[in-house]
């Protein structure tokens, strides 16, 4: 066990030997939660508050995720500091990794992007609650898994805490019942006022239509309704994950499962062994030396090459997992690390075929987002698979800690390149502006590769046209401006302005 991260009422040293800090036990950082409740109900009101504003009736994501993100970082590192549990080089690579992760949210426009962005967040805010009381980067996957699942239920189950702490507040002789009844008298004088001054004064009315494009004042009450919703629903989340991981914190230990007898797995991983000898021999002899004497009669080289890489990627993803729950559910032996070994050189043969496969594809019909996605997917595969290979023959090494840097460092690179305006580039300049480029870049890509048409802007006015016609001169300033100030989006800035380069270009051509 990490001591480092074991709660105690003593002076606790980080690994480095250069930050030192006293923490508090699950029972008295509850204790001191329930006795400052208004401090930290004021924090997630306030958090609950931001996301209402950033997110009720937005007109699209960007720049409200990280305005959100920031203010959750601040929330949570205020909650710790209140709690004695403040640890600044254990909680930034969560802080750093949501951060980032809003940034790539407001740097493209790809919906699939900001998504799986949005679920990496809020994946790492589980972590950061389940890391101050436990190392999460020692643990196994199955017991990460488990415990945000858990995490997720306790913090359910921990919707009413709040209302009790504020009940016991009322029986208190303290002042905290004033200010909360303070609060609530101000939120209805609030809104009568802002909607009379919004009368009263047209640029302060033209503030708030630039800020909540979506609002009108017939709409108020719908408005209103959700946006308490939400500040109720996102404060109680984060009321809820403190009480719950404060009062019953995830376990640090991890119960070892009893393993299966070695022959199980040597049997079973002989087998694909042997499958994959065999078939990863045909790719050598056949795929990578280009001969087209084996194949089956009516097929050509470039229709073989051309095909099974989804498959072979997901066996690889397969073959990844089973090396992991190889080691974990199984007795180790020599002839079991042997075969694991074996199976794990046969998959990187199997992921570069894929690639080769996707590659030749490439060469031939161009870049998509999809493309793209399954190529890196295969080069962060193969460093997950790397590490795994590394706990064959040392089973200490933190697989999890380093799959998940590896992961999210990965994600963010593949995200901040704007993978849409890298295949939009490619195809551009290999094929030029044909049309089925054209027909791939209005349909298949999003906004973030419609700045790789400026150069083709007055020399392939015809091909552009017929795709682009009713997209670049209407389509995105309406996607633009719908979006507002809270979902300000780079990419989708940066197409806007070739939108209006096109638009002048039309004009001097009498388009």
């Amino acid at each position: 066990m990490n001591e480092s991260f074991v709660p105690s009422d003593r002076e606790s040293v980080s690994p480095a030997g250069a930050e030192t800090v006293k923490l508090l036990s699950e029972g008295e950082a509850h204790k001191k939660l329930r006795e400052d409740c208004l401090y930290f109900l004021s924090l997630a009101a306030g958090l609950g508050l931001v996301y209402a504003l950033c997110f009720v009736e937005a007109g699209g994501w960007g720049v409200n995720f990280v305005l959100y993100a920031l203010c959750w970082v601040v929330c949570a590192h205020l909650s710790l500091r209140r709690l004695g549990l403040e640890r600044p080089r254990r909680d930034g690579f969560w802080y750093g990794g949501i951060v980032l992760l809003a940034l790539t949210i407001a740097w493209t426009a790809n919906p699939f992007l900001q998504l799986v962005s949005a679920g990496g967040g809020v994946l790492l805010q589980c972590f950061w609650i389940l890391n101050v009381f436990a190392d999460v980067a020692d643990w196994h996957f199955g017991k990460a898994a488990g415990a945000v699942c858990r995490l997720a239920a306790r913090a359910v189950g921990r919707v009413a805490e709040p209302f009790r702490h504020i009940a016991a507040l009322r029986k208190s002789d303290g002042k905290g019942k004033y200010v909360l009844l303070g609060l609530l008298i101000a939120a209805p004088l609030a809104a009568a006022v802002t909607a009379l001054l919004c009368s009263a004064d047209a640029v302060f009315r033209a503030l708030f239509d630039r800020l909540f494009s979506a609002w009108r004042l017939p709409d108020f009450l719908r408005v209103a309704g959700k946006g308490a919703g939400a500040l109720l629903l996102s404060g109680l989340a984060f009321y809820g994950a403190l009480c719950a991981q404060t009062d019953a914190p995830e376990a640090q230990e991890q119960a070892e499962c009893g393993k299966a007898d070695t022959l199980v797995a040597v049997t079973f991983t002989a087998v694909l062994a042997l499958i994959y000898a065999v078939f990863c021999a045909i790719q050598v002899s056949v795929l990578f030396a280009g001969r087209s004497a084996a194949l089956p009669e009516g097929y050509t080289y470039a229709q073989y090459a051309r095909e099974g890489f989804f498959q072979l990627l997901a066996v690889s993803a397969i073959n990844v997992l089973l090396v992991i729950v190889s080691q974990r559910r199984f007795t180790a032996g020599k002839v079991l690390r042997a075969l694991l070994c074996v199976i794990s050189a046969c998959t990187y043969l199997m992921e570069l075929s894929s690639a080769w496969r996707m590659i030749l594809y490439v060469q031939v019909y161009g870049f998509t987002f999809l493309r793209l996605l399954v190529l890196w997917f295969l080069a962060v595969l193969s460093v997950v698979l790397g590490g795994a290979l590394v706990t064959v023959f040392r089973p200490g090494f933190r697989l999890f800690r380093f799959s998940l840097t590896v992961c999210l460092a990965g994600w963010l690179v593949f995200a901040f390149a704007r993978p849409d305006n890298l295949a939009a580039k490619y195809d551009l300049q290999r094929f030029g502006c044909a049309e089925e480029i054209m027909s791939t870049i209005r349909y298949d890509l999003y906004a973030d590769a419609l700045s790789e048409l400026d150069p083709y802007l007055a020399e392939n006015r015809a091909v552009i046209d017929k795709y682009m016609d009713g997209y670049l001169d209407r389509g995105i300033e309406r996607q633009y401006a719908s979006a507002g100030a809270r979902g300000w989006n780079y990419s989708l800035w940066r197409a806007r302005r070739t939108a209006q380069a096109y638009r002048q270009e039309a004009g001097y051509y009498g388009g």
